[in-house]
């Protein structure tokens, strides 16, 4: 069974930024340090556990875009653990959080390919695609709390 774990040690960090670059960068040959932004120190960083083992299963970030508006970015699940509900418990534990921080909308820049992904959970298509990293096309989509 997850838990949802906020990374407090470097360690801690070190597991959630490899995952982060495993699954969102590596495939598409980005340089290490790419799977960071600029709003990692203003952002609230979340890890899916395995409560028996420690494995971090999947990780996730939210910060305030704007008053009001929270961010979600950089979702990744393990490849071993995708599909099956990983990412579903990421999303509700940042939706969650951002209720609690008093955040009227939740918006998130998806992959173009994962826009049915969020549109599941009630998220709609509200930008236009552009590039990202040069061959990548993310799109804003969002959701009213």
């Amino acid at each position: 069974m997850p838990v949802i774990k906020t990374p407090v040690t470097r360690e801690e960090f070190k597991v959630y930024y490899a995952l982060r670059y495993k699954v969102l960068r590596e495939p598409w040959g980005h340089a290490k340090g790419t799977e960071k932004d600029d709003y990692e120190a203003i952002s609230e960083h979340f890890m899916a556990v395995d409560e028996k083992t420690g494995e971090v299963l999947g990780v996730i970030k939210l910060y305030e875009k704007a008053p009001g508006v929270g961010h979600v970015s950089h979702m990744a699940v393990s490849i071993a653990h995708q599909h099956k509900g990983i990412g579903r418990f990421l999303v509700e534990a940042v939706e969650k959080r951002a209720r609690e921080r008093g955040f009227k909308t939740l918006g998130a820049m998806s992959r173009v390919t994962a826009t049915a992904y969020f549109e599941k959970h009630g998220y709609h298509v509200a930008g236009i695609p552009t590039p990202h990293l040069g061959t990548t096309h993310l799109v804003w989509m969002e959701k009213e709390l």
